[in-house]
Protein backbone atom coordinates (compact mmCIF):
# COMPACT_ATOMS: atom_id res chain seq x y z
CA UNK A 1 0.00 0.00 0.00
CA UNK A 2 0.93 3.41 -0.41
CA UNK A 3 1.81 6.05 -3.90
CA UNK A 4 3.80 3.90 -6.95
CA UNK A 5 5.22 5.33 -9.58
CA UNK A 6 5.05 3.73 -12.84
CA UNK A 7 7.39 4.89 -15.93
CA UNK A 8 7.18 3.53 -19.58
CA UNK A 9 9.03 4.71 -22.40
CA UNK A 10 8.69 3.31 -26.20
CA UNK A 11 12.17 3.46 -28.37
CA UNK A 12 13.46 6.77 -29.20
CA UNK A 13 11.25 9.09 -26.86
CA UNK A 14 10.82 10.25 -23.47
CA UNK A 15 9.88 8.42 -20.18
CA UNK A 16 6.42 8.86 -19.44
CA UNK A 17 5.73 8.71 -15.40
CA UNK A 18 1.99 8.52 -13.33
CA UNK A 19 1.27 7.74 -9.56
CA UNK A 20 -1.16 5.24 -8.17
CA UNK A 21 -2.08 4.74 -5.00
CA UNK A 22 -1.82 1.16 -3.51
CA UNK A 23 -3.96 -0.33 -1.73
CA UNK A 24 -4.99 -4.02 -0.10
CA UNK A 25 -7.73 -6.57 -1.05
CA UNK A 26 -9.21 -5.91 1.36
CA UNK A 27 -10.00 -2.04 1.55
CA UNK A 28 -7.72 -1.31 4.46
CA UNK A 29 -4.15 0.71 3.35
CA UNK A 30 -0.80 0.60 4.63
CA UNK A 31 0.93 3.96 3.96
CA UNK A 32 4.42 3.29 3.06
CA UNK A 33 6.01 6.74 4.25
CA UNK A 34 3.90 8.21 7.61
CA UNK A 35 5.23 12.40 7.94
CA UNK A 36 5.14 13.91 10.97
CA UNK A 37 5.89 17.81 11.43
CA UNK A 38 6.23 19.58 14.87
CA UNK A 39 5.64 22.22 14.81
CA UNK A 40 3.50 22.66 11.88
CA UNK A 41 4.17 26.35 11.17
CA UNK A 42 6.80 28.83 12.12
CA UNK A 43 7.92 32.29 11.82
CA UNK A 44 9.90 32.86 8.82
CA UNK A 45 12.76 34.22 10.51
CA UNK A 46 15.46 31.62 8.93
CA UNK A 47 16.38 30.63 12.55
CA UNK A 48 13.77 28.86 13.74
CA UNK A 49 13.22 25.06 13.78
CA UNK A 50 10.78 22.16 13.14
CA UNK A 51 11.26 18.22 13.88
CA UNK A 52 10.50 16.33 11.13
CA UNK A 53 10.13 12.29 10.89
CA UNK A 54 9.37 10.08 8.53
CA UNK A 55 8.46 6.56 9.40
CA UNK A 56 9.02 3.77 6.60
CA UNK A 57 6.87 0.63 6.14
CA UNK A 58 6.51 -2.24 3.51
CA UNK A 59 3.34 -3.65 1.92
CA UNK A 60 2.95 -5.54 5.10
CA UNK A 61 3.16 -2.67 7.47
CA UNK A 62 6.80 -3.74 8.79
CA UNK A 63 8.93 -1.17 9.84
CA UNK A 64 11.87 -0.47 7.16
CA UNK A 65 15.25 -1.80 8.37
CA UNK A 66 17.71 0.34 10.31
CA UNK A 67 20.02 2.39 7.99
CA UNK A 68 17.19 2.52 5.36
CA UNK A 69 18.20 5.78 3.58
CA UNK A 70 15.57 8.39 3.37
CA UNK A 71 15.87 11.38 1.00
CA UNK A 72 14.57 15.08 1.62
CA UNK A 73 13.72 18.04 -0.15
CA UNK A 74 12.06 21.42 0.90
CA UNK A 75 11.06 23.89 -1.40
CA UNK A 76 8.03 24.70 -4.24
CA UNK A 77 6.16 21.43 -5.12
CA UNK A 78 7.42 19.81 -8.26
CA UNK A 79 6.66 16.64 -9.83
CA UNK A 80 9.81 14.31 -9.50
CA UNK A 81 9.90 12.83 -12.65
CA UNK A 82 13.43 10.74 -12.69
CA UNK A 83 11.90 9.82 -8.98
CA UNK A 84 15.38 10.92 -7.24
CA UNK A 85 13.96 12.70 -4.51
CA UNK A 86 15.27 15.94 -5.67
CA UNK A 87 14.20 18.80 -7.77
CA UNK A 88 16.12 17.65 -10.94
CA UNK A 89 16.26 21.31 -13.95
CA UNK A 90 15.19 20.18 -17.68
CA UNK A 91 13.32 16.71 -16.11
CA UNK A 92 11.47 17.81 -13.16
CA UNK A 93 8.12 19.66 -13.61
CA UNK A 94 7.62 22.74 -10.93
CA UNK A 95 3.88 22.46 -10.56
CA UNK A 96 3.53 25.53 -7.20
CA UNK A 97 5.69 28.28 -8.45
CA UNK A 98 5.30 30.61 -5.14
CA UNK A 99 7.42 33.37 -6.28
CA UNK A 100 6.61 33.28 -10.16
CA UNK A 101 10.16 33.90 -11.26
CA UNK A 102 9.94 30.24 -13.31
CA UNK A 103 11.98 28.02 -11.89
CA UNK A 104 12.11 25.68 -8.53
CA UNK A 105 13.65 27.43 -5.29
CA UNK A 106 14.18 25.61 -1.79
CA UNK A 107 12.46 27.02 0.75
CA UNK A 108 14.11 26.88 4.60
CA UNK A 109 16.99 24.46 4.93
CA UNK A 110 16.67 20.32 5.84
CA UNK A 111 19.37 18.06 5.63
CA UNK A 112 19.57 15.93 2.03
CA UNK A 113 19.04 12.68 3.86
CA UNK A 114 18.79 10.87 6.58
CA UNK A 115 18.78 7.21 7.95
CA UNK A 116 16.51 5.07 9.58
CA UNK A 117 16.43 4.23 12.91
CA UNK A 118 13.50 1.79 13.98
CA UNK A 119 11.97 2.28 10.95
CA UNK A 120 12.35 6.38 11.54
CA UNK A 121 14.56 9.18 9.69
CA UNK A 122 14.48 12.06 11.71
CA UNK A 123 15.80 15.39 10.86
CA UNK A 124 15.48 18.99 11.42
CA UNK A 125 14.01 21.67 9.39
CA UNK A 126 15.27 25.38 9.67
CA UNK A 127 12.69 27.86 8.67
CA UNK A 128 13.28 30.26 5.74
CA UNK A 129 13.11 34.12 5.48
CA UNK A 130 9.72 34.28 2.98
CA UNK A 131 6.44 33.81 4.31
CA UNK A 132 3.88 31.15 2.37
CA UNK A 133 4.06 27.15 2.66
CA UNK A 134 7.09 24.98 1.98
CA UNK A 135 6.37 21.30 0.60
CA UNK A 136 8.86 18.77 2.46
CA UNK A 137 9.08 16.16 0.05
CA UNK A 138 10.43 12.60 1.68
CA UNK A 139 11.65 9.74 -1.17
CA UNK A 140 13.06 6.46 -0.30
CA UNK A 141 13.82 3.10 -2.12
CA UNK A 142 16.18 1.90 -4.49
CA UNK A 143 16.37 3.44 -7.74
CA UNK A 144 13.29 2.20 -9.86
CA UNK A 145 11.18 1.53 -7.08
CA UNK A 146 11.29 4.88 -4.87
CA UNK A 147 8.16 5.98 -2.78
CA UNK A 148 7.37 9.43 -2.01
CA UNK A 149 5.38 11.78 -0.22
CA UNK A 150 5.04 15.09 1.04
CA UNK A 151 3.93 16.87 3.80
CA UNK A 152 3.88 20.98 4.08
CA UNK A 153 4.78 23.46 6.96
CA UNK A 154 3.55 26.98 7.05
CA UNK A 155 5.98 29.90 7.58
CA UNK A 156 4.30 33.06 8.84
CA UNK A 157 5.64 36.46 9.39
CA UNK A 158 6.38 37.67 12.52
CA UNK A 159 3.59 39.34 14.91
CA UNK A 160 5.60 43.16 14.85
CA UNK A 161 5.81 45.48 12.12
CA UNK A 162 9.36 46.75 10.72
CA UNK A 163 8.63 49.12 8.10
CA UNK A 164 6.15 50.27 6.34
CA UNK A 165 6.17 50.91 2.31
CA UNK A 166 3.36 53.78 1.78
CA UNK A 167 2.68 54.22 -2.39
CA UNK A 168 -0.39 56.41 -3.97
CA UNK A 169 -2.70 54.93 -6.39
CA UNK A 170 -2.84 57.40 -8.24
CA UNK A 171 -0.14 60.35 -7.47
CA UNK A 172 -1.85 63.09 -9.54
CA UNK A 173 -5.79 64.33 -8.77
CA UNK A 174 -7.88 66.97 -9.83
CA UNK A 175 -9.40 69.53 -7.75
CA UNK A 176 -13.08 68.92 -6.32
CA UNK A 177 -15.58 69.64 -8.44
CA UNK A 178 -13.44 70.69 -11.76
CA UNK A 179 -13.94 67.09 -13.78
CA UNK A 180 -11.49 64.11 -13.29
CA UNK A 181 -10.53 61.96 -11.30
CA UNK A 182 -10.49 63.81 -7.45
CA UNK A 183 -9.37 60.60 -4.94
CA UNK A 184 -6.61 58.21 -4.75
CA UNK A 185 -6.24 54.88 -2.66
CA UNK A 186 -3.29 55.30 -0.25
CA UNK A 187 -1.76 51.88 0.80
CA UNK A 188 0.38 50.85 3.38
CA UNK A 189 2.09 47.82 3.34
CA UNK A 190 3.74 46.24 6.20
CA UNK A 191 6.70 44.23 6.57
CA UNK A 192 8.52 42.34 9.21
CA UNK A 193 12.19 42.62 9.85
CA UNK A 194 12.58 39.60 7.33
CA UNK A 195 11.02 41.54 4.48
CA UNK A 196 7.68 39.65 4.83
CA UNK A 197 4.28 41.50 4.91
CA UNK A 198 2.72 40.96 8.09
CA UNK A 199 -0.87 39.08 9.00
CA UNK A 200 -3.94 40.67 8.73
CA UNK A 201 -5.49 42.72 11.75
CA UNK A 202 -2.43 45.30 12.40
CA UNK A 203 -3.95 48.67 13.24
CA UNK A 204 -2.16 51.63 10.86
CA UNK A 205 -3.08 55.00 11.40
CA UNK A 206 -2.68 57.47 8.23
CA UNK A 207 -2.57 61.04 9.14
CA UNK A 208 -2.02 64.26 6.17
CA UNK A 209 1.52 66.48 7.31
CA UNK A 210 0.72 68.81 5.55
CA UNK A 211 -1.48 70.43 2.10
CA UNK A 212 -2.96 73.12 0.66
CA UNK A 213 -5.40 73.38 3.47
CA UNK A 214 -8.22 73.66 0.50
CA UNK A 215 -10.18 70.69 2.36
CA UNK A 216 -8.02 67.44 1.44
CA UNK A 217 -8.98 64.75 3.83
CA UNK A 218 -8.79 61.06 4.83
CA UNK A 219 -12.34 59.33 4.58
CA UNK A 220 -13.70 62.67 5.00
CA UNK A 221 -11.58 63.68 7.84
CA UNK A 222 -9.73 66.22 7.20
CA UNK A 223 -7.39 67.24 10.27
CA UNK A 224 -7.99 63.98 12.66
CA UNK A 225 -5.63 60.76 11.73
CA UNK A 226 -7.84 57.74 10.17
CA UNK A 227 -7.03 54.21 11.67
CA UNK A 228 -7.36 51.24 9.09
CA UNK A 229 -6.60 47.78 9.96
CA UNK A 230 -4.27 45.39 7.72
CA UNK A 231 -5.94 42.46 5.02
CA UNK A 232 -4.51 39.12 4.79
CA UNK A 233 -1.82 40.81 2.80
CA UNK A 234 -0.46 43.29 4.80
CA UNK A 235 -1.84 46.09 3.83
CA UNK A 236 -4.12 48.80 4.92
CA UNK A 237 -5.83 51.30 3.21
CA UNK A 238 -7.47 54.81 3.05
CA UNK A 239 -8.74 57.25 0.28
CA UNK A 240 -7.57 60.45 0.17
CA UNK A 241 -9.94 63.12 -1.68
CA UNK A 242 -8.87 66.30 -2.84
CA UNK A 243 -10.34 69.96 -2.21
CA UNK A 244 -11.12 73.21 -3.52
CA UNK A 245 -7.40 74.42 -2.79
CA UNK A 246 -4.20 72.83 -5.70
CA UNK A 247 -1.26 72.45 -4.02
CA UNK A 248 0.90 69.11 -2.60
CA UNK A 249 -0.66 66.73 0.07
CA UNK A 250 2.10 64.77 2.00
CA UNK A 251 0.83 61.59 4.01
CA UNK A 252 2.36 59.35 6.38
CA UNK A 253 1.37 56.24 8.50
CA UNK A 254 2.08 54.78 11.65
CA UNK A 255 2.39 51.31 13.40
CA UNK A 256 2.63 51.26 17.21
CA UNK A 257 6.13 53.29 16.73
CA UNK A 258 7.07 52.64 13.23
CA UNK A 259 6.70 55.60 10.99
CA UNK A 260 6.35 55.70 6.85
CA UNK A 261 8.58 57.70 4.74
CA UNK A 262 5.83 60.09 3.52
CA UNK A 263 3.95 59.65 0.03
CA UNK A 264 3.26 62.80 -1.93
CA UNK A 265 -0.29 63.49 -4.13
CA UNK A 266 -0.54 66.06 -6.31
CA UNK A 267 -4.05 68.07 -6.37
CA UNK A 268 -4.35 69.37 -9.77
CA UNK A 269 -5.85 72.85 -10.50
CA UNK A 270 -9.26 72.32 -12.72
CA UNK A 271 -9.83 73.73 -16.56
CA UNK A 272 -8.99 77.60 -16.90
CA UNK A 273 -11.96 79.87 -15.86
CA UNK A 274 -10.01 83.26 -15.61
CA UNK A 275 -7.13 84.56 -17.16
CA UNK A 276 -4.38 87.83 -16.46
CA UNK A 277 -1.66 89.38 -18.53
CA UNK A 278 0.50 91.93 -17.61
CA UNK A 279 3.69 93.45 -19.36
CA UNK A 280 6.78 94.82 -18.13
CA UNK A 281 7.83 97.53 -18.41
CA UNK A 282 4.35 99.49 -19.17
CA UNK A 283 6.00 101.73 -21.63
CA UNK A 284 8.82 101.80 -23.70
CA UNK A 285 10.67 103.79 -26.14
CA UNK A 286 9.54 102.09 -29.66
CA UNK A 287 7.83 104.33 -31.05
CA UNK A 288 11.21 105.12 -33.27
CA UNK A 289 12.97 102.12 -32.62
CA UNK A 290 12.42 98.60 -33.84
CA UNK A 291 12.93 95.59 -31.86
CA UNK A 292 12.58 97.52 -28.33
CA UNK A 293 11.14 93.99 -26.16
CA UNK A 294 8.82 94.10 -23.19
CA UNK A 295 8.08 91.00 -20.96
CA UNK A 296 4.71 90.00 -20.82
CA UNK A 297 3.42 87.30 -18.31
CA UNK A 298 -0.20 85.15 -18.48
CA UNK A 299 -1.20 83.75 -15.28
CA UNK A 300 -3.98 81.33 -15.60
CA UNK A 301 -6.50 80.10 -12.75
CA UNK A 302 -9.38 77.55 -12.23
CA UNK A 303 -12.28 78.35 -10.80
CA UNK A 304 -11.13 78.16 -7.06
CA UNK A 305 -8.29 80.75 -8.18
CA UNK A 306 -5.67 77.50 -8.43
CA UNK A 307 -2.62 77.79 -11.13
CA UNK A 308 -3.70 75.38 -13.73
CA UNK A 309 -1.52 72.58 -14.90
CA UNK A 310 1.79 72.58 -16.42
CA UNK A 311 1.73 73.05 -20.15
CA UNK A 312 -1.97 75.11 -20.81
CA UNK A 313 -1.38 76.37 -23.88
CA UNK A 314 -1.58 80.42 -24.02
CA UNK A 315 -2.22 82.26 -27.11
CA UNK A 316 -0.86 86.07 -27.04
CA UNK A 317 -1.73 88.49 -29.84
CA UNK A 318 -1.61 92.16 -30.36
CA UNK A 319 -2.39 95.06 -33.11
CA UNK A 320 0.41 96.86 -32.79
CA UNK A 321 4.27 95.31 -33.31
CA UNK A 322 4.52 92.11 -32.61
CA UNK A 323 3.80 89.25 -29.95
CA UNK A 324 5.70 85.82 -29.99
CA UNK A 325 2.65 84.21 -30.13
CA UNK A 326 2.03 81.16 -27.85
CA UNK A 327 3.66 79.74 -24.81
CA UNK A 328 2.48 76.91 -21.82
CA UNK A 329 2.22 77.54 -18.41
CA UNK A 330 4.62 76.35 -15.62
CA UNK A 331 3.03 76.72 -11.90
CA UNK A 332 -0.30 78.66 -13.74
CA UNK A 333 2.00 81.16 -15.61
CA UNK A 334 2.77 81.47 -19.65
CA UNK A 335 5.60 84.09 -20.71
CA UNK A 336 6.23 85.76 -23.72
CA UNK A 337 7.80 89.07 -25.41
CA UNK A 338 6.72 92.01 -27.50
CA UNK A 339 8.99 94.03 -29.64
CA UNK A 340 8.18 96.96 -31.21
CA UNK A 341 7.23 97.60 -35.02
CA UNK A 342 5.74 97.83 -37.83
CA UNK A 343 2.53 98.44 -37.61
CA UNK A 344 2.26 101.24 -35.57
CA UNK A 345 -1.04 102.91 -34.93
CA UNK A 346 -1.11 105.32 -31.71
CA UNK A 347 1.67 104.05 -29.52
CA UNK A 348 -0.80 102.33 -27.34
CA UNK A 349 -0.34 98.29 -28.32
CA UNK A 350 -3.38 96.48 -26.98
CA UNK A 351 -2.04 92.64 -26.11
CA UNK A 352 -4.51 89.69 -25.54
CA UNK A 353 -3.44 86.33 -24.37
CA UNK A 354 -6.09 83.89 -24.47
CA UNK A 355 -6.67 79.84 -23.23
CA UNK A 356 -9.62 77.49 -23.84
CA UNK A 357 -11.52 77.01 -20.72
CA UNK A 358 -14.21 74.14 -19.79
CA UNK A 359 -16.93 76.78 -21.11
CA UNK A 360 -14.74 77.93 -24.23
CA UNK A 361 -12.12 80.81 -24.55
CA UNK A 362 -11.29 82.37 -21.42
CA UNK A 363 -9.29 85.63 -22.37
CA UNK A 364 -7.94 89.16 -21.09
CA UNK A 365 -6.11 92.20 -22.37
CA UNK A 366 -3.57 94.79 -21.54
CA UNK A 367 -1.78 97.69 -23.19
CA UNK A 368 1.00 98.54 -23.94
CA UNK A 369 2.64 102.58 -24.34
CA UNK A 370 5.12 102.28 -27.24
CA UNK A 371 6.05 106.25 -26.69
CA UNK A 372 8.55 108.09 -28.74
CA UNK A 373 10.60 111.27 -27.60
CA UNK A 374 9.39 114.08 -26.14
CA UNK A 375 6.78 115.93 -28.16
CA UNK A 376 5.08 119.08 -25.78
CA UNK A 377 6.18 120.02 -22.29
CA UNK A 378 3.51 121.39 -19.89
CA UNK A 379 3.56 123.19 -16.18
CA UNK A 380 0.98 120.98 -14.36
CA UNK A 381 1.88 123.25 -11.29
CA UNK A 382 3.88 126.17 -10.46
CA UNK A 383 4.19 128.90 -7.54
CA UNK A 384 2.70 131.94 -9.32
CA UNK A 385 4.86 134.14 -6.67
CA UNK A 386 7.40 133.60 -4.13
CA UNK A 387 8.78 136.38 -1.46
CA UNK A 388 11.90 137.26 -2.27
CA UNK A 389 13.60 136.32 0.63
CA UNK A 390 16.35 133.81 -0.38
CA UNK A 391 14.37 130.70 1.48
CA UNK A 392 10.80 130.93 -0.09
CA UNK A 393 9.89 127.73 -2.43
CA UNK A 394 7.17 126.47 -4.42
CA UNK A 395 6.68 123.20 -6.19
CA UNK A 396 6.63 122.90 -9.78
CA UNK A 397 5.64 119.86 -11.50
CA UNK A 398 5.99 119.13 -15.24
CA UNK A 399 4.20 116.96 -17.98
CA UNK A 400 6.13 115.56 -21.07
CA UNK A 401 4.20 113.95 -24.24
CA UNK A 402 5.14 112.18 -26.94
CA UNK A 403 3.93 112.48 -30.36
CA UNK A 404 0.61 110.85 -29.69
CA UNK A 405 0.23 112.51 -26.32
CA UNK A 406 1.28 109.39 -24.92
CA UNK A 407 3.43 109.70 -21.57
CA UNK A 408 7.38 109.14 -22.44
CA UNK A 409 9.46 106.47 -20.73
CA UNK A 410 10.20 106.57 -16.81
CA UNK A 411 13.80 108.69 -16.59
CA UNK A 412 13.51 111.12 -19.82
CA UNK A 413 15.44 114.07 -19.08
CA UNK A 414 13.94 117.36 -17.77
CA UNK A 415 16.34 120.21 -17.79
CA UNK A 416 14.97 123.24 -15.68
CA UNK A 417 15.86 126.85 -16.17
CA UNK A 418 15.03 130.38 -13.91
CA UNK A 419 16.50 133.66 -14.88
CA UNK A 420 16.19 134.33 -10.73
CA UNK A 421 16.09 131.70 -7.81
CA UNK A 422 17.41 128.25 -8.29
CA UNK A 423 15.75 125.29 -9.59
CA UNK A 424 16.99 121.31 -9.97
CA UNK A 425 16.49 119.58 -13.53
CA UNK A 426 16.24 115.85 -13.36
CA UNK A 427 14.25 113.32 -15.22
CA UNK A 428 10.44 112.28 -15.52
CA UNK A 429 9.15 109.10 -13.08
CA UNK A 430 7.05 106.34 -13.44
CA UNK A 431 5.31 106.74 -17.56
CA UNK A 432 2.79 104.33 -16.75
CA UNK A 433 0.43 106.67 -15.30
CA UNK A 434 1.86 109.74 -16.12
CA UNK A 435 5.27 111.19 -17.07
CA UNK A 436 5.52 113.90 -14.85
CA UNK A 437 8.98 115.81 -13.68
CA UNK A 438 8.41 117.15 -9.66
CA UNK A 439 11.23 120.12 -8.53
CA UNK A 440 11.07 123.33 -5.96
CA UNK A 441 11.62 126.75 -7.41
CA UNK A 442 13.92 128.55 -4.64
CA UNK A 443 13.73 132.23 -4.72
CA UNK A 444 16.83 134.70 -3.89
CA UNK A 445 17.03 138.25 -2.65
CA UNK A 446 17.29 140.91 -5.57
CA UNK A 447 20.02 142.96 -6.14
CA UNK A 448 17.68 145.67 -7.34
CA UNK A 449 14.00 146.41 -8.10
CA UNK A 450 13.29 144.66 -11.39
CA UNK A 451 9.62 145.85 -11.81
CA UNK A 452 9.73 149.74 -11.75
CA UNK A 453 5.93 151.59 -11.78
CA UNK A 454 4.98 154.61 -14.01
CA UNK A 455 4.48 156.65 -12.36
CA UNK A 456 6.26 156.07 -9.49
CA UNK A 457 4.86 153.90 -7.34
CA UNK A 458 5.88 150.49 -5.52
CA UNK A 459 3.54 147.63 -6.49
CA UNK A 460 5.15 145.18 -4.16
CA UNK A 461 7.18 143.60 -7.48
CA UNK A 462 10.57 143.11 -7.29
CA UNK A 463 10.77 140.96 -10.69
CA UNK A 464 8.55 139.06 -12.98
CA UNK A 465 10.86 135.67 -13.31
CA UNK A 466 11.20 133.26 -16.78
CA UNK A 467 10.81 129.75 -15.37
CA UNK A 468 11.64 127.95 -18.22
CA UNK A 469 11.79 123.51 -18.67
CA UNK A 470 12.84 121.88 -21.69
CA UNK A 471 12.77 118.04 -22.95
CA UNK A 472 14.38 116.94 -25.90
CA UNK A 473 13.93 119.85 -28.78
CA UNK A 474 10.94 121.36 -26.83
CA UNK A 475 10.11 123.53 -24.09
CA UNK A 476 7.47 125.80 -22.12
CA UNK A 477 7.90 128.60 -20.16
CA UNK A 478 5.71 130.48 -17.00
CA UNK A 479 6.21 133.53 -15.00
CA UNK A 480 6.81 133.68 -11.56
CA UNK A 481 6.34 136.92 -9.28
CA UNK A 482 9.26 137.53 -6.79
CA UNK A 483 7.38 139.81 -4.11
CA UNK A 484 9.37 142.49 -2.08
CA UNK A 485 8.20 143.37 1.57
CA UNK A 486 7.32 146.86 3.18
CA UNK A 487 10.24 149.04 4.14
CA UNK A 488 12.16 147.89 6.94
CA UNK A 489 13.50 151.17 8.55
CA UNK A 490 16.23 148.77 10.11
CA UNK A 491 17.42 148.46 6.68
CA UNK A 492 17.06 151.53 5.41
CA UNK A 493 19.55 154.43 5.40
CA UNK A 494 20.31 158.42 5.24
CA UNK A 495 23.85 158.42 3.32
CA UNK A 496 25.61 161.71 4.43
CA UNK A 497 28.84 163.39 5.73
CA UNK A 498 28.66 162.67 9.51
CA UNK A 499 29.89 166.35 10.09
CA UNK A 500 29.18 169.41 8.68
CA UNK A 501 30.56 172.93 9.39
CA UNK A 502 28.26 175.63 10.39
CA UNK A 503 25.96 177.28 7.47
CA UNK A 504 27.42 174.47 5.14
CA UNK A 505 25.24 172.69 2.74
CA UNK A 506 25.47 169.02 2.09
CA UNK A 507 23.75 165.71 -0.36
CA UNK A 508 22.17 163.75 0.98
CA UNK A 509 20.78 160.02 -0.59
CA UNK A 510 18.29 157.75 0.69
CA UNK A 511 18.34 153.84 0.50
CA UNK A 512 15.34 152.12 1.16
CA UNK A 513 15.03 148.35 0.91
CA UNK A 514 12.58 145.63 3.07
CA UNK A 515 12.76 143.74 5.60
CA UNK A 516 15.16 140.85 3.40
CA UNK A 517 17.20 143.28 2.22
CA UNK A 518 15.47 143.90 -1.51
CA UNK A 519 15.83 147.32 -2.74
CA UNK A 520 12.86 149.35 -3.17
CA UNK A 521 12.38 151.35 -6.16
CA UNK A 522 9.18 154.15 -6.81
CA UNK A 523 9.26 155.25 -3.33
CA UNK A 524 8.72 158.74 -2.40
CA UNK A 525 11.22 160.50 -0.02
CA UNK A 526 10.08 163.96 1.63
CA UNK A 527 11.73 165.92 4.12
CA UNK A 528 10.41 165.80 7.73
CA UNK A 529 11.65 169.58 8.82
CA UNK A 530 9.30 169.36 11.74
CA UNK A 531 11.93 166.57 13.53
CA UNK A 532 14.87 168.01 11.91
CA UNK A 533 17.08 170.28 14.39
CA UNK A 534 19.75 172.77 13.65
CA UNK A 535 19.26 172.55 9.95
CA UNK A 536 17.27 173.04 6.96
CA UNK A 537 16.36 170.17 4.60
CA UNK A 538 15.22 170.69 0.86
CA UNK A 539 14.69 168.72 -1.79
CA UNK A 540 12.38 165.85 -2.67
CA UNK A 541 13.15 162.77 -5.03
CA UNK A 542 11.69 159.07 -5.35
CA UNK A 543 13.74 155.70 -5.27
CA UNK A 544 15.75 153.96 -8.23
CA UNK A 545 15.69 150.22 -9.23
CA UNK A 546 18.42 150.19 -6.15
CA UNK A 547 16.12 151.92 -3.46
CA UNK A 548 18.18 155.33 -3.68
CA UNK A 549 16.73 158.48 -3.62
CA UNK A 550 19.30 161.21 -4.49
CA UNK A 551 18.74 165.85 -5.12
CA UNK A 552 18.12 166.11 -1.07
CA UNK A 553 20.75 168.81 0.77
CA UNK A 554 21.17 169.61 4.22
CA UNK A 555 22.28 173.14 5.29
CA UNK A 556 23.70 173.51 9.02
CA UNK A 557 22.62 176.46 11.05
CA UNK A 558 25.17 178.90 11.71
CA UNK A 559 25.65 178.04 15.48
CA UNK A 560 24.11 177.09 18.39
CA UNK A 561 24.55 173.74 18.82
CA UNK A 562 26.86 170.67 18.37
CA UNK A 563 24.56 168.11 16.69
CA UNK A 564 21.76 168.00 14.52
CA UNK A 565 19.10 165.62 13.74
CA UNK A 566 18.00 164.63 9.72
CA UNK A 567 15.11 162.99 9.71
CA UNK A 568 13.67 162.00 6.07
CA UNK A 569 10.34 159.74 5.27
CA UNK A 570 9.29 157.08 2.94
CA UNK A 571 5.63 158.26 1.87
CA UNK A 572 4.93 154.27 0.81
CA UNK A 573 1.08 154.46 0.96
CA UNK A 574 1.74 150.77 2.43
CA UNK A 575 2.98 152.24 5.48
CA UNK A 576 5.12 155.38 6.32
CA UNK A 577 8.25 155.01 7.63
CA UNK A 578 10.37 157.92 9.03
CA UNK A 579 13.91 157.54 9.33
CA UNK A 580 16.86 159.93 11.13
CA UNK A 581 20.61 160.54 11.36
CA UNK A 582 22.23 162.28 14.33
CA UNK A 583 25.50 164.36 13.10
CA UNK A 584 28.25 166.77 14.45
CA UNK A 585 28.18 170.08 13.00
CA UNK A 586 31.13 172.53 13.52
CA UNK A 587 34.72 172.08 12.81
CA UNK A 588 36.91 169.26 13.79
Amino acid sequence: MGTATIQASAEGSQFKTAQIEVISAGGETTKPIEIEIAPGWLPADGISTSILKATIRDLSGTLAEDGTIVKFAAGEDFQDVDGDGYYTEGVDQLRYDTNGDGKWNPIGIIAPYALTQDGVAEVTYTAGFRTGTAYIKVTTGPAGQQIQDYNTILLVPADTVAYIVLTSEHPIIQVRGTGGGEATQITAVCYDDNGNRVDEDFPVEFYIINGPGGGENLNGEESEPVIANTNPYGEARVTLSSGTVSGTVRIRAKAGSILSYSTIVTICAGPPFDISVGVLPCNIRGWDKDCVEADLCACVVDIYGNPVPDLTAVHFSTEEGMVHSSDQTEDGCAYTKYLSGDPRNNGLAMIWAETIGETGIVRDSTVLIVSGPPASVKFLSYPQSLLADGISKGCVMVDVRDVNNNFVVGGTPVKMKTNFGSVASGVTSDGCYASLYETELISEVLTQDYSMPSPYLDDGVGVLNVLTAKSGFVSASVYVTFLTGYTYSKNCEIDMETQVPYGATVPIVVIIQDRYGNPLGGHEIVADQSRTTNGTIIGTGYTNAFGEAAGFTFTAASGGGETAIVTLCDEDPRGKVCIAKKIKLGED
